[in-house]
């Protein structure tokens, strides 16, 4: 019984549509997870120093769902640390930049677009050393990251007031489907 369970969780896990699902849920209940308890960080430590734990947090938690999905295709826990590294340098970076960008130009800078693009970029960079090693096509992961991370931002932003404490679930989905058609599209191709 267990070995067909195992199989039947392989033969899901190896579809394009099973493997997106899998990686969508662990992505949205990862973010929200996270979010939630990194929000809990940051009020409670308060300061940079909470903003840089916050940031540490939802990554490790957001890794460690993803991992858990993509240990199957990929050996070792170097996605779990890549993800946990890059997420919190990124989104303290990101997060530093968008400021200092807000308190030089104001309004002429869409801080979204900033934010997004660079917490996308760095996360990415730090999942690629990660891919590059066996996937031919992992250079565009550094972009499906960049611009995953953009779009489920911007559209979140744009329902910030109608959705209240679903928001970072939705971010997390949106952010999960896109890197995962992506992720998917690139592990097809194997580095010979």
């Amino acid at each position: 019984m267990l070995k067909q369970f195992r199989a039947k969780g392989q033969i899901i896990r190896n579809s394009h549509a099973g493997f997106l699902l899998l990686w969508t849920g662990a992505t949205a209940i990862g973010y929200a997870v996270g979010g939630l308890i990194s929000g809990e960080v940051a009020r409670t430590v308060g300061g940079g120093w909470g903003l840089f734990l916050s940031f540490a947090v939802i990554s490790a938690v957001l890794g460690l769902m993803q991992w858990l999905v993509f240990s199957t295709k990929i050996r070792g826990i170097g996605w779990f640390w890549a993800t946990c590294l890059g997420g919190t340098l990124g989104g303290s970076f990101s997060s530093w930049a968008s400021f200092q960008i807000a308190i030089t130009y104001g309004d002429a800078v869409d801080l979204l677009v900033i934010y997004g693009c660079l917490r996308g970029l760095t996360t990415g960079i730090s999942q690629w050393l990660i891919l590059r090693r066996c996937h031919k096509f992992a250079d565009w992961w550094i972009v499906a990251s960049t611009v995953s991370w953009y779009v489920s931002i911007l559209i979140g932003s744009l329902l910030m007031d109608k959705l209240g404490h679903f928001l970072i679930l939705l971010v997390g989905t949106i952010y999960g489907v896109l890197t995962g058609s992506a992720l998917h599209l690139i592990l097809g191709h194997r580095r010979q």
